[in-house]
């Protein structure tokens, strides 16, 4: 009975491991992103904050705020550097799903750049009530780095 324990032990475990990854997809190849969701916790709800390596300080907006349930609507994320200049000509990679099912976006968003450190997400959407991760891996001439948002929806 003790042995049986730890084997179910050890299946949920090393199922928990497989759901703390996150897969993104490419917005210029549209293949998937192998790049890990940031480690880092975001707090929930929190509009702006630093990337994992304080390259860049993000800070998103929703159309329509709240971010809907259902429906597909649009990020605007304005990206600076430690300087507080804005960050321009980066490559903006879409991550992001709900960890605690297993599974990414069920859209596939794409980046386009405004002009001053500012860049549209269009084409997001959760579709099911919960913990959501919406994360961005940039590539800028700065370096590259990632910074996620989570979301708690009802």
């Amino acid at each position: 009975m003790l042995m049986r324990t730890w084997r179910v032990l050890a299946i949920v475990a090393l199922g928990v491991v497989g759901v703390v990854v996150g897969v993104g997809v490419e917005p210029a190849s549209g293949r998937a992103a192998t790049t890990p969701l940031p480690a880092e916790t975001p707090v929930p709800g929190a509009p702006a904050r630093w990337s994992e390596k304080h390259l860049f300080h993000v800070r998103y907006e929703s159309t329509p705020v709240p971010v809907p349930l259902l429906a597909v609507h649009t990020w605007t994320i304005t990206v600076t550097d430690a300087a507080e200049q804005p960050v321009r000509g980066a490559n903006v990679t879409v991550l992001g799903g709900m960890p605690a099912h297993g599974h990414g976006l069920p859209t596939t968003p794409v980046v386009s750049e405004l002009g001053d450190g500012r860049y549209r997400i269009e084409g997001l959407k959760v579709h099911m009530p919960g913990a959501w991760t919406v994360a961005f891996r940039i590539k800028a001439s700065t370096g590259t780095d990632a910074v996620s948002f989570a979301l708690d929806l009802p």
